[in-house]
């Protein structure tokens, strides 16, 4: 099953994105959308509120540079660690599995989302609550990226600005 997740995670690395300079057309602080680490842009990184002990970060990832990168986990100081995890189903049931750091080709995007590739925050220290925002690191084998984290609904399926552009 974790050659399965794998496969995905690949053809997910492989995926396009379109030229994201000059991106202007929207009226918000992009501080709080978009963050840049050597080319390598987060857009709308998001959480479901929860009192529980995990929640599970969504963002899209841009590698706009030159050169690949790899994303391979994160840090965030009200969660005791932050692995990156592939969602599959265990005997049947829906669960989510660590995975070795996951490579981005130059030019190419990779999304987390529901179902697929997230950033697992393990032993929360507080519960997030709807409307706030948390910011964690996400770790590149390049540097780590400070991100801010949108909390929505205990039961979103997306971020607030999902098909919004940046």
């Amino acid at each position: 099953m974790i050659r399965a997740v794998a496969f995905a995670v690949l053809l997910v690395a492989a995926t396009s994105f379109p030229a994201f300079a000059g991106d202007d057309d929207h009226d918000h602080d992009d501080d709080h959308h978009v963050s840049e680490l050597g080319g390598v842009r987060a857009v709308h990184a998001w959480t479901r509120a929860t009192s529980g002990e995990t929640a599970l970060v969504f963002v899209e990832i841009e590698n706009g540079s030159d050169k690949p990168v790899a994303i391979e986990g994160g840090e965030a100081d009200f969660a005791g660690s932050v692995d990156l995890v592939g969602f599959q189903l265990q005997g049947g049931e829906p669960g989510y599995v660590v995975l070795p750091e996951v490579p981005i080709q130059p030019g190419k995007e990779l999304k987390l989302e529901p179902e697929g590739l997230a950033l697992r925050l393990n032993g929360l220290t507080r519960p997030l609550h709807q409307g706030n925002e948390v910011e964690i690191e996400i770790e590149f084998d390049s540097g780590h990226m400070d991100v801010h984290v949108e909390v929505g609904a205990e039961n979103a399926k997306a971020h607030s600005h999902a098909g919004h552009q940046h």
